[in-house]
């Protein structure tokens, strides 16, 4: 290469480098295995995404590319949730864990994660959930090593749900809220799931029909029956007909006690249920009754785009998936 021509490409590529380093770089795949994924309703085809350890990413076409987002605890911190605010656009929330404490909590942005809070009343505690009461999105609990916080005005002010007289959920690892009474929550722990029908002012574990020793990860209230649920653990997928009094688990069904992460509800459609394994997406079209495998390898995070129900995005430890034909075939 004459010098002037390799002079011009070092400079070509220097100029490369420094616009990628204002701006980000946007690429076709994510780095290294995506816990989770989020739909924005409020932007068509816009989804957020995050890695274990707390990198960002947008994607403004539906996953074809993505953009990093410059969240101040990447490769700091552990991701444990992701919420986009259904009701008031550009919204982020996530709640992280780290052993360097300014990085631990729960952080939120208003302007599509151009810029980060951390909020007020939960720095450095370590969350590892997230969850927005349906019926009011300023209702928001938190699930964190010491119990469960509430906040009834956007994450202002923050209230541990607990009392000196009783026991009560810690760590809490899963969280979800009844659909049309906010004092009715159901919290997941490593050992066993919890619920409270007061606010939080007393609390009891579900044990009956689960094993013993069952890591809650999520937790699904019917949103039309709503002492019907489902729970996902490290013992498999339960059941329960009864708001949690009596578990039972969908083994026989399912054919295997996968460990489950995550279990999501078609939009459109009530009684199609996913599920997201370790042994891949499988879903069940009848309320769990039967079941089929969508996909191999580990499902850690499911979403449905708002517009078109159909289209599913699942988050993996090889990346994103997604699929136009509810979950039928992937690319």
């Amino acid at each position: 290469m004459r010098p002037k021509a390799f002079l011009l490409a070092i400079i070509h590529c220097a100029v490369f480098a420094f616009a990628v380093m204002l701006c980000g770089q946007s690429s076709n795949e994510l780095p290294g295995p995506v816990t989770l994924v989020q739909v924005d309703p409020h932007h068509e085809a816009t989804l957020v995404a995050g890695t274990a350890t707390a990198q960002l990413f947008r994607s403004r076409d539906a996953g074809d590319t993505w953009q990093p987002l410059d969240f101040p605890g990447a490769r700091r911190a552990n991701l444990h949730s992701i919420l986009v605010d259904p009701v008031t656009p550009n919204v982020y929330w996530v709640a992280v864990s780290s052993e360097t404490p300014e990085y631990a909590g729960i952080f939120r942005t208003s302007d599509e994660g151009a810029s980060w809070q951390q909020l007020p009343g939960m720095e450095r505690k370590q969350v590892w959930a997230l969850a927005f009461w349906s019926a009011d999105a300023r209702v928001v609990a938190a699930g964190a090593q010491d119990g469960v916080f509430l906040t009834r005005d956007g994450g202002e002010v923050w209230q541990r749900l607990a009392s000196p007289r009783s026991v009560w959920p810690q760590p809490v690892v899963s969280l979800a809220f009844d659909p049309t009474d906010k004092n009715i929550l159901y919290a997941g722990t490593p050992h066993l799931a919890w619920k409270t029908g007061d606010g939080g002012a007393t609390w009891n574990r579900l044990t009956r029909g689960m094993k013993d020793d069952s890591d809650i990860f999520t937790i699904d209230v019917d949103p039309r029956q709503r002492r019907r649920l489902f729970a996902g653990a490290c013992s498999g997928i339960y059941s329960s007909l009864d708001g949690g009094g009596t578990w039972f688990s969908l083994e026989r069904a399912i054919g295997d006690s996968f460990r489950t992460y995550v279990i999501a509800r078609a939009p459109d459609r009530r009684n199609l249920v996913f599920a997201g394994t370790s042994g891949g997406l499988i879903h069940s079209p009848d309320g769990g009754a039967t079941w089929r495998r969508l996909s191999e390898g580990t499902v850690r995070s499911i979403a449905f785009d708002p517009v078109d129900p159909r289209r599913i995005f699942v988050a993996t430890d090889k990346g994103i998936l997604r699929s136009a034909d509810r979950g039928l075939h992937f690319r």
